[in-house]
């Protein structure tokens, strides 16, 4: 689908900053004004691609608005749909994370992996498992040392 949103990009403080027009709050930045523009369609897939992991069919844009900070109104345009993110099986996810499949509902449910239906399928970005693969979680609890440590210095 086809998804366009209002940007205002002014010079602020030495880079260029791109900010949406309501509903859509946040924003993004860049060396100079092609760059701030680069940066603010990379800004609106992902934000598009978050609402539509979540089940969110993103508010329509009105158009018209005016500069706040005496920058340009621009259009950017994205086009997006969940096929465009790349996933795979909640199943392929507890394999390359080498967990179970009960861990990684856990996960998902504890907001630490993204995911979303197709049919009855459960797909999980890769983008998600690639991150939760990044902080190099530990199998299992922490040891008694490590725990014992963790209490005294809480006291």
């Amino acid at each position: 689908m086809l998804y366009v949103h209002e940007f205002e990009v002014f010079e602020s403080e030495g880079c260029f900053l791109a900010i949406p027009a309501p509903p859509l709050g946040g924003g993004t930045f860049g060396d100079t004004f092609d760059d701030a523009v680069k940066n603010a369609a990379d800004w609106l897939t992902m934000t598009i691609d978050d609402m539509l992991m979540k089940g969110h069919e993103p508010a329509a844009c009105s158009f018209g608005h005016e500069p706040e900070n005496g920058g340009r109104m621009i259009a950017i345009a994205v086009v997006r749909n969940l096929g465009d993110i790349p996933a795979m099986t909640a199943a392929d996810a507890a394999r390359v994370l080498g967990v179970s499949s009960a861990r990684v509902a856990q996960l998902i449910d504890a907001g630490l992996l993204e995911s979303w239906k197709v049919g009855a399928r459960r797909m999980v970005s890769k983008a998600s498992v690639e991150e939760r693969m990044s902080e190099s979680p530990t199998a299992g609890r922490p040891k008694k040392e490590a725990a014992k440590a963790q209490h005294r210095w809480s006291e």
